[in-house]
């Protein structure tokens, strides 16, 4: 074989393989994972009616508008995500006592902040006896443990530990039967459900579900926002 041959064949690959990269990073894995199958078959037994899709791996450089766009949502409000947060002063050291625990998976819209003022104020007026001292809420530094999902991956059921959950009340005004786009459990699957059903449906599994405000409505970037 000749040395000009080799150096077309060898940019011929160079391309291919260049091609097949740019093909994966535009097309999501059809592999079904355990984690995704754990995910499924917790969804059937609490009776949700969900879907789980995959998105390329791009998609977090997406604005909320290409992302909506790609998923079909009906906008960026319907694209959800899950954070745990800690009450690290809380006098319980789990989350056996959905009113007072110390932990919490809160779900709010992508296009807002969490206020975490608002969060103290609501767990403080369940717990009236206790100190202020002992409610002070920030990201959980073991969210990885209790839920058993990676950072950006959080689906809000399924996790290693039942953690109590808070929906920011502007998802509750989504209207009935709209799909919204909650984590999967892997950064790169969405659980689909109707947000409705998923509040009733976690409720009558034996989870507890809040329903407040806590979103920062503020223009200004506050020192409370998460």
């Amino acid at each position: 074989m000749s040395a000009q041959l080799e150096e077309r064949q060898n940019s011929i690959l160079n391309k291919l393989k260049s091609l097949e990269e740019r093909l994966n990073n535009i097309t999501p894995p059809t592999t079904e994972t355990e984690n995704q199958k754990r995910i499924g078959k917790v969804c059937e037994d609490i009776g949700l009616e969900y879907e789980l899709t995959r998105v390329p791996s791009p998609y977090y450089t997406w604005t909320l508008e290409q992302r909506a766009s790609y998923l079909d949502a009906l906008s960026p409000e319907y694209l959800l995500k899950s954070i745990i947060l800690e009450n690290t002063e809380c006098t319980n050291t789990d989350t056996s006592i959905p009113t007072n625990s110390r932990y919490y998976c809160v779900i709010i819209q992508y296009t807002t902040k969490i206020q975490s003022h608002k969060i103290f104020k609501f767990i403080k007026n369940m717990n009236s006896n206790e100190s202020a001292k002992k409610f002070h809420f920030t990201l959980a530094q073991s969210a990885e443990a209790l839920t058993g999902f990676e950072y950006n991956a959080v689906c809000p059921i399924g996790t290693t530990v039942k953690i109590p959950i808070i929906i920011s009340k502007h998802i509750m005004d989504l209207p009935r039967g709209a799909p919204v786009f909650l984590g999967g459990g892997e950064v790169d699957l969405k659980l689909v459900v109707d947000i409705h059903s998923f509040k009733e449906k976690v409720e009558l599994s034996g989870n507890t579900v809040f329903v407040t405000d806590v979103i920062d409505t503020s223009e200004s970037n506050n020192e409370d926002d998460i």
